[in-house]
């Protein structure tokens, strides 16, 4: 049995890393300060060295969209190894269309698998707790779309299990990996809108005709479909929880959420206000306004411009797929692909873009809308 084996692979690397770097340490105060250097360089190069071996867990359409991405990723940090999912036939298929060698049904043989470093766990909302916590429970890491869990509670527990077998956790919340949030977080940072005072999000998709949105019991609906993706935001730019939230929307007759509005309360005068709906499209856009100026970022959820003024934009070029994409700039979940090998490589557990008490306040925030909309009985 191999020493990475005993002590597992965070263990190892780290070990690893720092019985190197204690070597070059040492040899720095023999050796001219050049070779020091590329000795140095190695040690870090061999230790960031390990190919991600994934699996997939889910068929969907997103699934399609997340392959077509990694493959524009360095083949030497990444490559799926195995995908499952319940229907054998579409399982089949996708893994034959990207060159994925083992195909499961089901999900207990994926959580089993060896080969397997990290999970990305794709399926019906109301099943992504049970599948991440199978795939922790048997020593995967776990890449999560978001929502992580249906409550609170279910986020909670997810990260509680991480944390206590020390297994690297992410909710899938790709808005924060785009190159344009960190532009936009050193634009903030910097001082370049003053101070935050209100920020105004509209998120309108007309997707209510889909399975999920027309039965209550797979987990669908306007605030883990669209809010959540609102209330990211609100948390990136004001960085800590509101003070209070009043919301309103309608059900369907089914008894999912198809609107909302909100109007939400921060501490120091500041405010937020955001709408969603699943019956009709919406400008699709956030407007930060501070005391130096308004910025508009359109497609917040997954944007590719920042103008910050007419004289001052950015834009980001998105890596080109092999195949076709099913949703909007989806090949940018390479950047939360690539941020998965990031942390893990350089022995993190969580992302320092989209840490897990981020998720767990946002789970909390969800709860407390869908109980005013009446789709939870209580919050929490």
């Amino acid at each position: 049995m191999s020493i990475e084996t005993v002590l597992g692979y965070d263990s190892y690397v780290t070990a690893k890393l720092h019985i190197e770097f204690h070597i070059t340490a040492q040899l720095s105060r023999t050796l001219p300060y050049c070779i020091f250097s590329l000795l140095y360089a190695k040690t870090i190069i061999t230790y960031m060295g390990k190919q991600l071996k994934w699996g997939i867990a889910g068929v969907g359409m997103i699934t399609h969209d997340f392959l077509t991405a990694m493959a524009s990723l360095p083949a030497e940090q990444h490559k799926v190894v195995a995908i499952a999912g319940k229907d054998l036939d579409r399982v089949h298929r996708l893994a034959t269309l990207h060159n994925i060698d083992t195909a499961y049904e089901g999900y207990e043989s994926i959580a089993a698998d060896t080969d397997v470093d990290i999970v990305f766990v794709s399926v019906l909302n109301l099943q992504h707790f049970d599948v991440a916590k199978i795939m922790l429970e048997n020593g995967k890491h776990v890449l999560c779309e978001k929502p992580m869990g249906m409550s609170y509670k279910q986020t909670k527990s997810l990260v509680d299990l991480a944390r206590e077998k020390k297994l690297f956790l992410l909710e899938g919340m790709w808005s924060r990996f785009f190159p344009a949030y960190d532009a936009l977080d050193k634009h903030i940072a910097s001082g370049g809108l003053g101070d935050i005072y209100h920020v105004n999000i509209q998120f309108g998709v007309e997707i209510n005709d889909i399975e999920r949105n027309l039965m209550k019991d797979l987990g669908g609906g306007v605030v883990l479909d669209l809010g959540i993706y609102m209330l990211q935001l609100l948390q990136f730019v004001y960085k800590e929880p509101p003070a209070d939230i009043m919301c309103t929307g309608h059900l369907s007759k089914t008894g999912v959420d198809e609107s909302i509005s909100c109007a939400i309360k921060y501490k120091d005068g500041k405010t937020a206000t955001i709408a969603a709906h699943t019956r009709a499209t919406m400008a699709n856009r956030a407007e930060l306004t501070g005391t130096k100026g308004t910025l508009l970022l359109d497609y917040f959820w997954c944007p590719t411009v920042l103008h910050i003024s007419a004289a001052n934009i950015t834009e980001w070029t998105l890596p080109k797929g092999k195949y076709k994409f099913h949703f909007h700039n989806s090949a940018g979940l390479s950047y939360e692909i690539q941020e998965c090998w990031d942390c893990i490589s350089q022995g993190l557990l969580e992302s320092p873009k989209m840490n897990l008490d981020e998720s767990i306040l946002l789970s909390k925030l969800s709860d407390t809308m869908r109980t005013q909309l009446g789709v939870l009985d209580n919050a929490l």
